[in-house]
Order: C-alpha cells, then sequence, then structure tokens
C-alpha cells in the first residue's frame, strides 16, 4: 500500500537517478530544507492596486498587497509544477490540489487567538478571484473563530487519551498512504505552501522551520513593508520594500529550476501587469 497513489498526490515517476535517491540521503524536511530570502520594491505594485481599486468596494473585497503575492505564487506553481511536490516515505508526490495556508488573527493584537485558513485554488484564478476566495476565508474565521481543523482537534482534545490514539491511526493511515482526504482536506500543513504575513502585524521576516507533519514543501514568511532611501540620479528617493524569507525542501526539484522561479515570482511582484496575462503569455513574457 505504500506504493498506491494518495488522494491528494500521484507519485513521480521517471525521475533522475540522484533526486530518486535524495529522499533517502536526506529523510526529513529540516535536513533538506534550503532558506533564501530577498527584498522587493513594491512602488510600482502599491500604485497598481491602488489604480485598480473601484471607489465603492468595501474594504474587505479591495485587491491587497497580500492578495497581490499570493497571486503571483499561484502563477508561479502554475508555470513550474515541479514545485508543488511533496516527498512522502522516502518518494516524490505530484501534488493533486493548489493550495494555501495562512494565519488569520481575530484581532490585531498579540494575544489575540490564531485561526488557521486554507484556501484551494485554480491555475487560472484571475486575482480578483484570488482576492475573494482570500477575503472570504479571513471573513470565515473571523466570524467562526476557529477552522475545520480547529474544530476536529478541539474535538478529540476533550477525549481521555483521544490524542494519542487519533495521532496514531492517522500517522498509520498516513503511512500507507489511505489517509481519508475529509481530514487532509481540512489540514492545513498539507498545503502547496504556507504563508506567514508577519508584515500584518509589524514584525519583521524570521525563517520558518518545515513541518514534518503534513506534506508541505515551502513556507514563505512576509516581513513588515519599510522603507528605503535611494538614489535616482542627482535626487534622494525614499522606496518600499517587502522582505521574504523562504524555506523550501531542496528535494522536490532542483536548484535551476527553484532559482528560475523565484525570479519569475518576485519580477511578479514587482510588476504585477504580468499577473493579467494568461499563462502561455505570461511564460514567454517572463523569458
Amino acid at each position: 500500500m505504500l506504493f498506491i497513489d494518495r488522494c491528494d498526490g500521484t507519485r513521480v515517476k521517471g525521475q533522475h537517478a540522484l533526486n530518486a535517491l535524495m529522499p533517502y540521503m536526506m529523510r526529513g524536511r529540516n535536513e533538506s530544507a534550503v532558506y533564501y530570502e530577498k527584498e522587493i520594491n513594491i512602488e510600482n505594485a502599491l500604485a497598481w492596486l491602488k489604480s485598480c481599486r473601484a471607489p465603492d468596494t468595501s474594504p474587505s473585497e479591495r485587491l491587497s498587497i497580500f492578495g497581490l503575492i499570493l497571486t503571483a505564487a499561484l502563477r508561479t506553481l502554475s508555470l513550474y509544477p515541479q514545485l508543488n511536490r511533496f516527498v512522502h516515505r522516502r518518494a516524490v508526490y505530484q501534488r493533486k490540489h493548489l493550495t494555501f495556508s495562512f494565519i488569520v488573527k481575530q484581532q490585531f493584537s498579540h494575544d489575540a487567538p490564531e485561526v488557521n485558513a486554507k484556501v484551494f485554488f485554480d491555475p487560472s484564478d484571475s486575482i480578483d478571484t484570488v482576492q475573494k476566495k482570500i477575503s472570504q476565508a479571513i471573513a470565515d474565521a473571523r466570524v467562526h473563530g476557529e477552522g475545520e481543523g480547529e474544530r476536529f482537534a478541539r474535538f478529540f482534545h476533550h477525549i481521555p487519551g483521544g490524542k494519542a490514539l487519533i495521532m496514531g491511526v492517522y500517522r498509520l493511515l498516513d503511512t500507507l498512504n489511505i489517509a481519508p482526504w475529509s481530514l487532509i482536506r481540512m489540514d492545513p500543513l498539507y498545503s502547496s505552501i504556507y504563508f506567514a504575513n508577519l508584515g500584518s502585524i509589524g514584525l519583521d521576516a524570521p525563517f520558518h522551520h518545515l513541518y514534518e507533519w503534513g506534506t508541505t514543501s515551502i513556507f514563505i514568511v512576509i516581513g513588515k513593508m519599510h522603507t528605503k532611501e535611494l538614489w535616482h540620479g542627482d535626487k534622494r528617493i525614499r522606496q518600499r520594500y517587502l522582505s521574504f524569507k523562504i524555506t523550501l525542501d531542496e528535494r522536490i526539484a532542483d536548484g535551476l529550476l527553484f532559482a528560475e522561479a523565484a525570479s519569475a515570482f518576485y519580477r511578479m511582484i514587482s510588476t504585477p501587469e504580468l499577473l493579467n496575462l494568461p499563462l502561455d503569455a505570461l511564460k514567454s513574457a517572463l523569458r
């Protein structure tokens, strides 16, 4: 049963010999982790977002920098599907869905409860569709106070011995590739990318570890917006930047593909007009 496909992924076959050996050489995500950081000038992105906002749009539906970033990530995974892979039991799987997870704060305070949101996307989703899905997920999390995963965890938390029993059974099912989709669907750690938007609460971006639980191979932390003073000709100008700290599992793809994908991701954020192009035209524009 270890060799059957999973409900959330299809086993990748025909890999280069060295790539196929890597999960045996490096068994865990954190010993396979690569860390990358980048600062991106977002002046053009902020101006573009402002020009796209209709005057009568409610604040919850307005295009945001977070929505733009997630759209750029969605386009990146659509152009480079190898990034939407994960390693399980020393085999590489192509994920069947495009999903992003992130934390939602109930209120903007350090002691406010946190709720996990997990959102499913289609490769062709426009930035407006991405923003609507994000806004809906945030609204649902704040209204209900917990996600499906939290409700499931709370239920078993109150059963004597329930946590050890359920986690043990679930680990066994996951090991055998027969964990039910109903549980995987709600677990935020079974996602294409996990985002931590620390900039939204005024914090800098640290590097974050990868979780051994679940299948998430990429973790992106977004820091707070900051300003730099630069010389432009003989004038000194102020430009706004965002910092990104990315942790990824190097076993899912080769280094050159990671580098190309990262370059495409950053270009789409700094030049957001690209996000309106169809995938084929976008691929050509990024060359």
